[in-house]
């Protein structure tokens, strides 16, 4: 479930990542509040992510990769 919130708020700031190069495009005023708009929207999406992430991984939902290296494999 965790992991399937996370790429929900992923694809969300890809979508606001867009609509802030459509406001780039667009230029002007307009296009100038589009932009910040989706600026704003990025920083608080990615600020929720960073802080669910953290929170899962803090109450074992999930796990980070644990990789293990060998004395043999670093020659």
């Amino acid at each position: 479930m965790t992991q399937v919130v996370i790429i929900v708020v992923i694809i969300a700031i890809l979508i606001a990542l867009g609509l802030g190069l459509l406001g780039m495009l667009k230029g002007g005023s307009a296009g100038s509040d589009k932009m910040f708009k989706s600026l704003v929207i990025r920083v608080v999406l990615s600020l929720f992510l960073f802080i669910l992430v953290m929170f899962a991984a803090f109450m074992g939902w999930i796990e980070p990769n644990v990789v293990m290296m060998d004395a043999s494999t670093l020659k």
